[in-house]
């Protein structure tokens, strides 16, 4: 029951991010299936689509969402001035791995 939803969940993010580079980084992590879309290099591959739709608020809640981080109260006006705090996010969540850095 729990993987259908989060399934769904991923499916209903994706078709919302339709068209931006998120998008595309979130339906390759979703296509290797859930047990394996959290790893170091599909954590890296959505910073990087991040990195390129920094003002897409969107694009925002789903890379804070893969590393931990409550997107919830954050000003979706201003979604680039975000950047260094999920930055650092995401260089924990991949330490925490065992992945270096980026």
């Amino acid at each position: 029951m729990m993987k259908t939803i989060n399934i769904s969940i991923v499916a209903l993010s994706v078709a919302l991010l339709a068209g931006c580079q998120t998008s595309n980084a979130i339906k390759n992590a979703s296509s290797d299936g859930m047990a394996n879309m959290f790893t170091c290099d599909k954590i890296e591959m959505t910073f990087d689509a991040y990195d390129k739709d920094r003002n897409s608020f969107p694009a925002l809640q789903q890379i804070t969402d893969m590393v931990g981080i409550d997107s919830s109260n954050f000003d979706s006006s201003d979604t680039a001035s975000y950047f260094g705090m999920v930055k650092t996010g995401v260089n924990t969540a991949l330490m925490l791995k065992g992945c270096a850095a980026i």
